[in-house]
């Protein structure tokens, strides 16, 4: 069985304003997650910046058990008929030891058959996260 070494999702925005658009990143290891934030143009309103945030070790490892069974090849992009105009895209990306990924990449209006396998259990780690204060604001006042 090839080992789970590492665990990224990341998002950024649909059709708004140039200046208020952003990318964000959570980069998940067995001993640190990582927060990633920047804007896309020069003049960004976005709260740029990289923050550690705090977890503990049962949290890690919980993500990382929930996740090390999962069957990439059973995972199937299911693209829509007509795909919306604008929203943004999440993507979950998980890297094995070998340098092998799986990635699920959302973009208005596709799903994955089985995706749920990924989404469900980085969802959950993701809402139990405690940002640090200063990552909490997406823009900048």
């Amino acid at each position: 069985m090839n080992e789970l070494i590492e665990v990224t999702y990341t998002s950024d925005a649909g059709s708004i304003l140039p200046e208020l658009q952003w990318h964000e990143e959570i980069i998940v290891n067995e001993d640190a997650v990582t927060f990633l934030r920047n804007g896309k143009t020069p003049d960004t309103k976005v709260n740029a910046g990289t923050w550690n945030v705090q977890t503990d070790e049962k949290t890690l490892q919980a993500l990382f058990s929930a996740l090390k069974n999962v069957d990439c090849a059973n995972i199937k992009r299911i693209e829509p008929t007509d795909p919306p105009d604008g929203g943004g895209t999440e993507t979950y990306i998980l890297r094995f030891a070998d340098e092998t990924t799986c990635s699920l990449y959302f973009d208005p209006g596709t799903s994955y058959e089985n995706g749920d396998f990924v989404v469900k259990p980085v969802q959950n780690f993701m809402q139990a996260l405690a940002f640090p204060p200063e990552a909490l604001n997406r823009y900048i006042d």
